[in-house]
């Protein structure tokens, strides 16, 4: 019991004082891993280890969603949450059939987003980044979303 009080407290104080920022990008960070290990799990027909990390990514992936300002109706929020949707929406398929082409497109866009978090928000050094280039950065990052006419290779659950 000592023991994990212990760790409880390490942990607490570990990701005390970090910044919300901070915080996100080790969310992005533990859904790859997550995903990944899922990946290892179905390639090694080891249905522990794809459950455990597939439940894992889920639970990281609906904290990201949830962390996501409910205040905030831009279209870069909206596409954020209708992606977080369409991914919590597909990943549970993936325990059913082993489906790696919904977990590889599921650690694209996540990998997309943490690069983008990266890049616009973690970057040092910067001013605060307006709402616009926040924006023009998804769209870069996801164009064919944001096109007239929706791609074949795209979740069909995404709705905005």
């Amino acid at each position: 019991m000592a023991a994990y009080q212990q760790i409880n407290t390490y942990l607490n104080n570990h990701y005390d004082g970090m910044d919300p920022e901070q915080l996100i990008l080790l969310l992005y960070k533990g859904a790859l891993s997550r995903l990944r290990l899922t990946r290892e799990g179905i390639l090694e027909k080891n249905v522990q280890k794809k459950g455990e990390n597939l439940s894992k990514a889920i639970a990281i992936i609906a904290e990201l969603n949830a962390s996501v300002d409910s205040k905030m109706e831009d279209d870069s929020t909206h596409f954020l949450r209708g992606l977080y949707t369409a991914i919590l929406a597909e990943l549970p398929k993936v325990t059913l059939n082993n489906d790696l082409n919904t977990l590889n497109r599921s650690e694209k866009y996540i990998s997309g987003l943490k690069e983008i978090w990266e890049k616009d928000v973690m970057a040092k050094g910067r001013p605060s980044i307006p709402v616009g280039v926040k924006e023009s950065a998804v769209k870069r990052s996801f164009p064919s979303v944001f096109k007239e006419t929706p791609s074949d290779n795209k979740f069909h659950a995404f709705s905005v």
